[in-house]
């Protein structure tokens, strides 16, 4: 009877979590909110897959991708700030192979500061310009590719690597790459190049915006 009995259980788990991985929603529910008078945009997406990008746009706009049935992303504006975050759902975990992704679209004209923090969860963005970027991780690769560099630059990661990519030819930046054991590439011809076994430093153009990119153990390559 006892032997039945596990079957039963361990059959209605098995249907349970079928029915989690199935019950996907690849729209997710879109939020538009006015960056208008808004100096500072918060983005903590946690062990979440993060999707940002600069579009042409006239509100910022955010979605959960792939995640109907639990909570989804929550855009509170105080002020001058704009933060977004995820509610805790235990319907997330149970969603095996698909889970979520946070997509996130700032407006063109947005010249505030973007401030992106999370753990394992990995950090793609595209299109970016104007605004100034500081990105904090841990375990998650972080891949930004700049349409134009107008502003500084700022990200740390433990272990996960860093990859920033140009559009430009010569960026007006001045740069610091530091890593623990990972190594360091940058593709961009740098004048008073300063290199050690941490540290290269130097800048390109007239150097007028700071580039900071900081690894303890991940890559980092600049092309």
């Amino acid at each position: 009877m006892k032997r039945y009995t596990a079957a039963a259980i361990l059959w209605t788990l098995t249907l349970f979590l079928l029915s989690a991985c199935n019950s996907t929603d690849e729209d997710g529910d879109l939020q538009r909110v006015t960056l208008e008078e808004v100096e500072v945009l918060e983005i903590d997406h946690g062990s979440t897959t993060l999707f940002v990008e600069t579009a042409d746009v006239d509100a910022l706009e955010v979605s959960l991708l792939r995640n109907s049935k639990s909570a989804g992303a929550v855009v509170d504006k105080k002020g001058d700030r704009v933060k977004i975050h995820l509610d805790n759902d235990i319907t997330r975990m149970l969603n095996i192979g698909k889970m979520p992704q946070l997509s996130v679209k700032i407006p063109a004209n947005y010249e505030g500061k973007v401030v992106i923090e999370g753990s394992s969860g990995s950090v793609t963005g595209t299109e970016l310009q104007n605004h100034s970027f500081q990105v904090k991780g841990k375990s998650g690769s972080i891949s930004l590719a700049f349409i134009r560099l107008n502003n500084d630059v700022e990200v740390s990661a433990t272990s996960g690597n860093v990859n920033i990519q140009l559009d430009e030819e010569t960026p007006h930046a001045t740069w610091m790459l530091q890593s623990g054991s990972g190594r360091r590439s940058i593709a961009v011809p740098l004048e008073d190049r300063r290199q050690s076994n941490r540290k290269t430093e130097g800048r390109s153009g007239d150097g007028r915006h700071e580039v900071k990119l900081k690894t303890s153990s991940g890559n980092i390559s600049i092309k």
